[in-house]
């Protein structure tokens, strides 16, 4: 497999993790509600709260949510063969589900064949209880692989069908038959493979953990500067997931990563503080202040006529930055056409997630400004420090006002409204100048709300497509022939830029992009 196949592959892979990531935000939000009608110092100022009823449904929404935290392992098995499989998703994500059983009760059994069940407390022994059974505690690690694994084997076989008296196992049942085995050596070989695996995590999750400061902001640097490829999710999943970002006791139950923890430190009103490993998802920071500030540089730098057309275009793209955390309306018009802006956007990204450690502050820092206070208001401020988090963003707005404004007229970079550049948020085939003849009026009138027409024809036609897919604001394709690909029809669909990589091409919509999704999903299946 050469350099490119294993780009587009981890490309692949990075949308498909998103699907059992998109949970959590309902998770947390529930979690949020829990936490806030049992908070004591809420009660006491709304003492309509202080009975058995809203006692009782804070404890049924936080075990009711945290049961998602807990079972993580078999919500990734199940989303990654559903978000990897190219066809019959829902059956790749039935068999995902029953491999992941087969490989626990094959564990269970062979650890208790050979005597190598714990007994007693099994805190800090490398077994814990999943689903009832005491097996070797992988975490999410073998759920992805038993994911990975089946969809594999499913893009391969689930379309066989097999003739005669087997016709039977054919198609699905058949990716069950060879996955079976596969799942009872898995559990087999991972009781003996997993323990040194997992001090070996552990040990690697310490020593990120102790780099402290610089740790904290190098991580804030490469989660932006990976924003153009799409494989920044490869790099914080782990973090967030699993024992790469520690491990923490709270009521009685384990959690692995540093959102696992938070989330379940939120629900219970023993712990004072949320754990400082918090400040690896301060990513809101520079979502509601930073970008902000940016974009208010971009809107003084441009020329007088232009000012009202660039506030047309930047206040949308900053809105959807603050309110609910999508950066890349905001952070493309200045990717493409202005590459310093954004390396210094990464670098101040991480300088000021190190101040955010340094100063020890624990907000959760998820998402955009309605997740900011969903997430810490109800918990008050001794357990998030959620007022100096503001009062940090303020200055990081400030400050990338300054640099951003000095950079642009120092350097007299073309970004919005400045002499002859284009008003509209600025792409990838914008910097490329690539033109090419053709046109979308050659494609049926009915080309639909997001102009699925000009999507098809520019990827090459319903021939050249082979998966049409999308993660939270990109439409990501598989195509058969990149030659065939021509960006300049595609942007008659208006994307907001468009990242190419082989047979993978990402297309960037926005939070809207699932209807888009579907549009070029109904054309093409109208085209059969």
């Amino acid at each position: 497999m050469n350099k490119q196949a294993i780009t587009a592959y981890l490309s692949d892979l990075s949308r498909a993790m998103l699907a059992p990531i998109y949970v959590l935000p309902m998770v947390g939000l529930a979690i949020a509600i829990g936490a806030a009608v049992t908070n004591p110092s809420i009660v006491s100022a709304i003492p309509f709260l202080d009975n058995a009823f809203f006692a009782g449904a804070g404890k049924v929404l936080k075990w009711g949510t945290l049961s998602v935290l807990i079972n993580l392992h078999i919500i990734f098995a199940v989303g990654l063969s559903m978000g990897l499989a190219k066809k019959d998703k829902h059956l790749a994500g039935f068999n995902a589900l029953i491999l992941y059983f087969v490989y626990l009760y094959a564990m269970n059994t062979y650890m208790g064949l050979n005597g190598l069940l714990i007994q007693g407390e099994l805190k800090g022994t490398g077994q814990s209880n999943v689903l009832g059974l005491q097996v070797v505690d992988t975490g999410i690690f073998v759920g992805m692989l038993v994911g990975i694994l089946n969809a594999a084997v499913h893009n391969k076989y689930s379309q066989k069908v097999i003739q005669g008296a087997f016709a039977l196992y054919g198609e699905s049942r058949l990716v069950l038959l060879i996955m079976i085995p596969v799942a009872m050596f898995l559990g087999i070989a991972f009781t003996h493979i997993w323990p040194p695996v997992q001090h070996a995590i552990q040990g690697a999750g310490s020593h990120i953990m102790e780099s402290g400061h610089i740790g904290v902001g190098l991580y804030g640097f490469m989660e932006r500067i990976l924003i153009p490829t799409g494989l920044h999710h490869l790099l914080w999943i782990p973090l967030h997931f699993t024992e790469v970002g520690s491990c923490a006791h709270v009521s009685g139950q384990t959690y692995c990563g540093i959102e696992n923890i938070f989330l379940a430190e939120m629900t219970d009103p023993t712990i004072t503080r949320l754990s400082s490993t918090v400040v690896y998802d301060a990513r809101s920071l520079v979502k509601i202040f930073g970008l902000t500030g940016a974009a208010l540089a971009m809107y003084h730098c441009a020329d007088e006529s232009k000012k009202s057309h660039v506030k047309a275009i930047l206040v949308p793209a900053v809105a959807s930055s603050i309110l609910v955390g999508v950066t890349e309306p905001i952070e493309f018009s200045f990717l493409f056409v202005a590459p310093i802006l954004f390396v210094v956007h990464a670098i101040l990204c991480g300088a000021f997630m190190i101040l955010v450690s340094v100063f020890d502050i624990v907000t959760i820092g998820k998402g955009g400004l309605i997740d900011l206070i969903m997430y810490n208001v109800p918990l008050g401020v001794a357990k998030t420090d959620w007022p100096y988090y503001l009062l940090l963003g303020v200055v990081q707005c400030a400050t990338y006002y300054i640099v951003f404004r000095v950079l642009i007229t120092k350097l007299n970079l073309k970004t919005l409204g400045r002499g002859d550049a284009e008003m509209k948020l600025h792409t990838k085939a914008d910097y490329k100048a690539k033109k090419t003849s053709g046109s979308v009026a050659t494609i049926d009138n009915a080309v639909g709300k997001y102009n699925s027409a000009a999507i098809i024809q520019g990827l090459g036609g319903k021939e050249n497509i082979v998966d049409v897919q999308n993660c939270y604001t990109r439409l990501r394709v598989e195509i058969r022939h990149p030659e065939q690909v021509d960006e300049s029809i595609i942007q008659e669909a208006n994307p907001m830029g468009i990242v190419r990589n082989g047979q993978n091409i990402q297309i960037i919509f926005g939070s809207h992009v699932a209807l888009v999704r579907q549009e070029v999903n109904d054309a093409l299946a109208m085209s059969n």
